[in-house]
């Protein structure tokens, strides 16, 4: 009954996470746009959004997974145009920010617990620190990445990428990855109770937790997005100043 039971909670799972990286594609599909003229072949789609939620209720290993489905379909359908090179910059971009949220999300919910901290602090501050991490560690994959493989996709001298469009390259995945990962920080509580409703998953909370429940996508909300804010402008001005 209870390999049953196991089986029957796994492929619900792999169900959810089929479905949301369909949902990604078809997101891509319809909401692609550049957001630097200057440099219109990096197009912003919320794609990850569903990755980065998926990551934070069933683990890195689910994320990982679904960034290379996401990214191999996309990368053939959608973002036809930019071949092999947009899959693997995509799978490294996505799949950095995975690991780096992850990891940081996982290491902040276990002190806590450790610590016999509310429920409610727990999520909104491993959320708010992975989202940090996260857009750190993958602003700085990306602007290594465009620098080896934009010039050879581009055919262009690597020495004017980094005079000319490196610091719009870098405005580009400070924005994309910032807006994505804020909104599947949000958003990353309500999906993670639903989805484990869904799958029989049962989450036991303290009284006292789930009284505060209904004050956790708000605080958590305007928490990330003021701390994402501050770290955005600090390195627009910074990258203009230089």
């Amino acid at each position: 009954m209870e390999n049953t039971k196991k089986k029957i909670f796994n492929v619900r799972i792999l169900v959810i996470c089929a479905v949301m990286s369909a949902i990604g594609v078809v997101l891509a599909f319809f909401i692609h746009f550049p957001i630097i003229p200057a440099v219109p072949f990096l197009e912003y789609d919320p794609a990850d959004i569903l990755i980065f939620m998926s990551t934070y209720s069933f683990g890195i290993p689910v994320g990982l997974a679904m960034t290379v489905v996401v990214a191999v379909v996309q990368g053939l359908t959608v973002s036809a145009s930019s071949g092999f090179t947009g899959i693997l910059m995509h799978i490294v971009s996505t799949g950095g920010y995975v690991l780096a949220a992850g990891l940081i999300y996982k290491l902040v919910e276990k002190m806590m617990r450790r610590s016999s901290a509310p429920k409610t602090a727990m999520e909104i501050t491993g959320l708010a620190a992975s989202t940090l991490v996260g857009v750190g560690t993958t602003v700085g994959l990306m602007t290594l990445w465009n620098i080896w493989l934009t010039p050879i996709f581009m055919g262009i001298d690597r020495q004017l990428l980094i005079d000319q469009f490196l610091y719009l390259i870098v405005i580009f995945n400070v924005i994309k990855i910032s807006i994505n990962g804020v909104a599947s920080a949000v958003y990353a509580v309500p999906f993670k109770r639903l989805s484990r409703s869904i799958s029989g998953h049962k989450v036991y909370e303290p009284e006292e937790t789930a009284k505060a429940s209904g004050y956790v996508d708000t605080t958590l909300g305007f928490g990330i997005i003021l701390a994402e804010l501050v770290t955005v402008t600090i390195i627009v001005l910074a990258i203009v100043k230089y």
